[in-house]
């Protein structure tokens, strides 16, 4: 204490109080100018820019400082940086750390304005250059700042070349304490930051502890509000064919910086980020996604070890664009593929280790309100559309996808205009399982689904198909998959579905119609084996029903189906015949009741249908004629056995109640059954052509007969077990003859049992009806017409159709009236190895016809003769028409067979009239004339039994007259005459040896001469004829040879053409004689006509000719 009281301590404590005055003199007074001048100078030169500063402040002993106004001008006088005032106070300590402690520093109202002049150039890049050239490295300074703080800072960056001006405002920071003195390592520090971006407020709050030494924790809140995302567009690469046209980004982030340990080291974010009102699109503004709103929240991202925990992401009011243009172009494929190309080319590298996945989970995806808006121009009919009111709620996902992921809803509605609009679409409790290729939901419903399907004119469906992309992206080989997806459905429900469709390649436009519909089904599983159950529900055609419950399995497919359908409209199907048939379906409708089974094995499908089918109150019109050509109150089949692989067809019963037909014959003369199906030009063209027979080399025609046996399948089996037929009505109408003629064949009803394509098997076969409701009709047999060899054996008749009715034929045909007559019909045909045998027997009673007709198409020749030599005495026609023909005859046809046979026996009739008398009642035998030998007046046994055939054919035809015209050959039968007396004169010659001998007299025509006898007789009957005959020399008559006795006879007796005449007459009298006497004609009945002489041909001349008047 005395030293301190001394003179040296009282010097030294002069001085440093002087130190201190001097200290403070100098930094009160000297220090500011000083510094000033100094600062201006230095930053002037190291900026290269004016540098002005206000004033400056120094308290030397608070250690503080204050430099104000100071401010950067480049040499246009534009202010490019500045702030109000620097604020520093330094720290005693910094004697004691060696180093600098600053225990404040504050900077307000700093300014910077950065202008960016073109690509890569600033307004500061002089400086940028400067300031970033590589430098040796340094250690570390000792320092403490503490308490520092940026108040009321502004930043503005002025991007001429976009013409865009950045400005954050309203910077302000705090950073509490920043050290690298050992002492400072325990202390926390709270930095905050704040500042508006472009108007969006900005805020960083943390603490921090030992940044640089020692373990090291920072952690640090990022609070941003509202960043407008679209004024980074500008800074887009240009080569990225995306515009992002709107957005705002808020954060309540917290990061975290750690030292775990030496060397190791993490950055984890924590916390929430939000982009709002984002929008989306292509370079050349076509939209491709937007939303309202989009949240992620941060568990926990480990941003140094890539390990990320989302707890959630939702997803408000998202657009998504999806559009391909005509070329197939997609436009998220075309973008990524530019994408792609405008990502720089990456330069080779050593092959380096594969880096560590990055570990990542979400807890919970949520998207809601979403809609997707869909535009294909591809397609044949371009497609517009929404998916609208999209919801997504996704369970945990993690990077590894081995565990099942689950979707506990999807929903949405689709908007496709007219082509398919569903009113609600939920998908609830699936469970996808990547690893294992399996999906398991638990409910799938459907409401209100409207379908329209158009088929155009030219064949084509157009709805809502695949987009016809220009390119396919494959994925590579490592991605293939072939293992199949296992799908199982616990539910599906489907109300008030709705199809309608359109084809248009008819005319009138086909227009079905299915609405009403829904669907129940459980357990639906692709799993092999697993069987589910469905039940259907639906209106088709606004008047018909449908209902179908069973089991189903889809893999493989095995189906166990109740059918039934009720009154299902089948006029709606008309337009698909109309080009093919002229009738028209005007009411009609379809019902099934019945069980459908199918199985798709390996084989292909099999399956079957068991139940009966209904086509009932159908009623078809004929187009051409008006009027009504088919209807029926009910074709129903029952027990239908349909199966396939192989094919059998099995039906218990069909029957037909309360049916008409109605067919007519036209004006023109044409059948209506030949005009229901359409023909067009061409066809009839060839149809005519046809007519013409088309001869076949024989080689080419062996090839034609085998062709078809070439392409020949197996036979489907068919059996049907009973026709029945009820209450049917037929009916024709003639418009073709004047007057009209209509008939009916009513009480149709029979029975056909057993029919089958069974070889060997035949149906019984039994119909009856009434025509015109008084002749019965009756048709009963055996048949088997689904064999591969037709066998049939039937009989039909009709009994007493009154003629009348058919004078209308008569009159225009056969040029009269009918005024009274019944016709009955016996009809027997078989067919058998496709060979026909037919018996057709008509009678007709007491046809007689009435007033003559005019009628031009009436036929010239004799009808009342033709009647006449048909009908017997009784007044009956009764005549059998058999027929017989082959199958194989490519001109074989019953019906032409049948007409051909009836009019051949009428024009036999009048132009032949004695074969058709022959062929009744002579076993063929030609009945026009009979013959006599040369000069002879009588005839053979031959002769008289054709004689007996034709008193036979008069007897029964009292109508019937006959005229005998005796006919004489004027050479053969003089010649004749003279053997005829030649033989008279040798029989004379042994009648008389008989009378000598005491004999009784005797005809000459009774006697007969030997041929030992004949040359006496004759020698004896020369020398008694009288004309010069050959002597000897004595004056002898010489005796001869039989041939020159003959020759000399025939040469002298007499032959005058009276007696070839009278020859003729006695031929005309033997006939008539022998028919009075011996037929028991009526004389009266035959006529004789003057005889005729005539040069015949091989004595054909010699004969008597009959004619009928």
């Amino acid at each position: 204490m005395a030293a301190l009281k001394g003179p040296r301590a009282r010097r030294l404590g002069l001085w440093f109080v002087g130190l201190l005055l001097a200290f403070g003199v100098l930094g009160y007074l000297a220090g500011p100018p000083l510094m000033k001048m100094v600062l201006v100078k230095q930053l002037s030169a190291e900026l290269q820019r004016d540098v002005s500063i206000e004033k400056i402040d120094i308290s030397p002993y608070a250690l503080s400082a204050r430099v104000a106004g100071v401010s950067v001008k480049d040499k246009a006088g534009k202010e490019v940086a500045g702030f109000d005032e620097l604020f520093v106070n330094l720290s005693s300590f910094s004697l004691f750390q060696l180093g600098a402690v600053v225990d404040e520093i504050r900077l307000q109202g700093p300014r910077v304005a950065v202008a960016r002049t073109r690509e890569g150039q600033y307004d500061i890049s002089d400086l940028l250059e400067k300031w970033l050239k590589p430098s040796e490295p340094s250690p570390t300074p000792r320092f403490s700042i503490n308490n520092i703080q940026i108040i009321g800072g502004k930043a503005v960056f002025d991007d001429q070349p976009l013409g865009k001006v950045h400005t954050v405002s309203d910077i302000n920071l705090a950073l509490p304490f920043i050290s690298s003195l050992p002492y400072q390592a325990e202390r926390l520090v709270e930095p905050n930051f704040s500042a508006i971006f472009d108007g969006a407020p900005f805020a960083l709050k943390g603490r921090s502890k030992e940044i640089f030494d020692g373990e090291l924790e920072s952690e640090l809140n990022i609070d941003l509000d509202r960043l407008d995302l679209a004024g980074f567009q500008p800074y887009v690469p240009s080569s990225l064919p995306l515009h992002l046209k709107g957005g705002f980004l808020d954060t309540e982030l917290r990061v975290v910086f750690k030292e775990l340990s030496e060397k190791v080291f993490s950055l984890t974010v924590v916390g929430s980020a939000h982009v709002s009102d984002f929008d989306l699109a292509e370079a050349g503004g076509a939209p491709l996604l937007r939303w309202k709103r989009l949240d992620v929240e941060v568990g926990n991202a480990d941003l140094i070890n890539r390990r990320f925990a989302v707890q959630r992401v939702l997803l408000d009011g998202m657009d998504a664009f999806m559009a391909v243009s005509k070329a197939g172009e997609m436009n998220w494929l075309r973008v990524l593929a530019e994408i792609g190309a405008a990502a720089p080319a990456a330069e080779e590298q050593p092959a380096a280790a594969p880096a560590k996945p990055p570990e990542w989970t979400i807890d919970e995806i949520r998207l809601s309100n979403g809609r997707m808006h869909w535009q294909d121009e591809s397609t044949l009919r371009p497609t517009v559309g929404d998916v609208l009111d999209l919801h997504v709620v996704v369970g945990k996902v993690d990077g590894k996808l081995v565990e099942p992921i689950e979707i506990s809803e999807v929903s949405y509605r689709v908007d496709l205009g007219d082509r398919a609009k569903i009113g609600s679409m939920a998908v609830k409790g699936m469970w996808l399982d990547l690893p294992k290729h399996r999906v398991d939901i638990d409910e799938v419903s459907n409401q209100d689904m409207s379908i329209l399907l158009v088929r155009n004119k030219e064949g084509k469906i157009e709805w809502v198909s695949s987009p016809v992309l220009k390119t396919v992206r494959k994925a590579g080989a490592e991605l293939a998959d072939e293992r199949p997806w296992i799908a199982n459905v616990g539910k599906v429900t489907v109300s008030e579905f709705a199809l309608r469709f359109e084809d248009q390649s008819t005319r009138p436009a086909a227009v079905q119609v299915i609405d009403g519909f829904s669907l129940a089904g459980e357990n639906l599983s692709t799993e092999p084996g697993k069987k589910g159950s469905i039940s259907v529900k639906s209106r088709i055609n606004q008047k018909g029903s449908l209902k179908v419950d069973g089991s189903v399995q889809l893999m493989p497919l095995v189906t166990a189906l109740k059918v039934e359908t009720q009154a299902i409209p089948v006029l709606p199907l008309q337009p698909y015949f109309t080009d093919f048939l002229n009738i028209e379906l005007t009411r009609g409708q379809v019902s099934n009741s019945g069980e459908v089974n199918a199985e798709l094995g390996k084989d292909g499908l099999t399956g079957s249908y068991k139940g009966s089918l209904t086509l009932g109150d159908l009623i078809a019109v004929d187009k051409v004629n008006n009027a009504d050509f088919l209807k029926w109150k009910s074709l129903f089949l029952g027990g239908i056995d349909v199966r396939l692989q192989p094919m059998a067809v099995n039906v218990g019963e069909v029957a037909l109640t309360d049916f008409y037909s109605r067919l007519i014959l036209s004006k023109e003369g044409r059948l209506n059954l030949q005009d229901i199906v359409r023909t067009s030009p061409a066809a009839t063209a060839k149809d005519a052509g046809a007519s013409a027979p088309v001869v076949m080399p024989p080689a080419t025609a062996k090839v034609a007969e085998a062709a078809p046996a070439a392409g020949q399948s197996a036979a489907v089996p068919i059996r049907i077990g009973k026709i029945t037929l009820q209450g049917g009505t037929v009916n024709f109408s003639d418009f073709f003859v004047k007057p009209n003629y209509t008939v009916n064949v009513t009480k149709v009803a029979g029975r056909i049992n057993g029919l089958s394509s069974t070889a060997d098997t035949v149906a019984d076969l039994e119909l009856r009806g009434s025509y015109a409701n008084s002749a019965p009709v009756q048709v009963v047999g055996k048949l088997n017409p689904l064999a591969a060899k037709s066998f049939l054996d039937i009989k039909a008749e009709v009994k007493g159709v009154d003629l009348v009715a058919f004078s209308p034929y008569s009159g225009k045909y056969a040029g009269y009236n009918i005024d009274k007559g019944k016709l009955s019909l016996d009809v027997a045909y078989k067919l058998e190895n496709k060979q026909l045998t037919a018996d057709n027997r008509l009678f007709i009673d007491q046809l007689t016809f009435g007033d003559k007709v005019e009628s031009p198409d009436a036929t010239q020749l004799p009808v009342n003769l033709a009647i006449a030599l048909l009908k017997n005495n009784r007044g009956e026609i009764d005549l059998n028409l058999p027929i017989s023909g082959s199958l194989d005859d490519p001109e074989f046809s019953i019906g032409g067979l049948v007409i051909k046979v009836i009019v051949n026996l009428f024009v036999k009739a009048v132009t032949s009239p004695f074969a058709l008398l022959g062929s009744m009642f002579g076993g063929g035998e030609e009945l026009s004339n009979i013959e006599f030998g040369p000069g002879r007046a009588t005839f053979d046994d031959a002769a008289a039994k054709r004689l007996e055939s034709l008193a036979k054919a008069l007897n029964e035809r009292d109508s019937l007259k006959l005229e005998i015209t005796g006919h004489a050959d004027s050479e053969a039968d003089k010649e004749g005459i003279k053997r005829v007396a030649i033989e008279r004169a040798v029989k004379a010659e042994k009648l008389k040896d008989q009378l000598k001998k005491g004999g009784e007299g005797a005809s000459l025509d009774t006697i007969e001469v030997s041929a030992a006898e004949y040359p006496v007789y004759l020698q004896r009957a020369y020398k008694e004829a009288k004309f010069p005959k050959p002597r000897n020399l004595i004056g002898m008559q010489k005796d001869l040879p039989v041939e020159e006795m003959e020759k000399l006879m025939l040469t002298n007796f007499p032959a005058s053409d009276d007696d070839v005449q009278q020859l003729a007459l006695r031929r005309a009298e033997n006939v008539q004689s022998w028919l009075i006497d011996e037929g028991k004609v009526p004389p009266e009945r035959i006529f004789l006509v003057e005889p005729k002489t005539e040069a015949g041909e091989k004595g054909k001349g010699s004969r008597v000719d009959f004619s009928l008047r």
